[in-house]
């Protein structure tokens, strides 16, 4: 049976073109970088909104206005809502990367005070890396 012998290359071009620019091989690869197959690389952020916040996703309510003041500065490629109070009930994840740092995202939440009888001045925001929100945890 044929084969060939790959001498040069790497799987940066399939596997982490958002991540490395340059091939990637054994010295270079960093465990545990999240890699995004379909675009840029993003920041995950976990964010303790206070009270179970799944039931402020209608028009005009708190999670409407949470994102569209987060997407001021930059892009929500994905977001999560838990219906619980544990302390990562909102998680987002943002372009371009470093749009945001934990300590700015969580200020510009706690600037919008109250939306929609929903208190926000106490959220708390962690930059978690890629982790979703979770009901079977309160790690953050």
């Amino acid at each position: 049976m044929a084969s060939l012998t790959i001498t040069n290359g790497g799987s940066q071009p399939v596997f982490a073109t958002d991540t490395y620019n340059g091939p990637v091989n054994s010295s270079t690869y960093l465990a545990g970088v999240p890699t995004n197959f379909m675009g840029p690389t993003l920041d995950f952020f976990g964010c303790d909104l206070g009270a179970d916040p799944s039931a402020e996703a209608g028009v005009n309510e708190m999670l409407q206005t949470l994102l569209q003041s987060i997407q001021q500065t930059a892009t929500v490629a994905i977001y999560q809502v838990a219906a619980t109070s544990n302390v990562t009930n909102f998680s987002v994840a943002l372009y371009p990367q470093g749009a945001y740092t934990a300590a700015t995202l969580q200020a510009q939440i706690r600037a919008l005070g109250t939306v929609s009888s929903y208190d926000l001045s106490g959220a708390t925001v962690t930059n978690v890396g890629f982790r979703l929100a979770s009901t079977a945890t309160t790690a953050s």
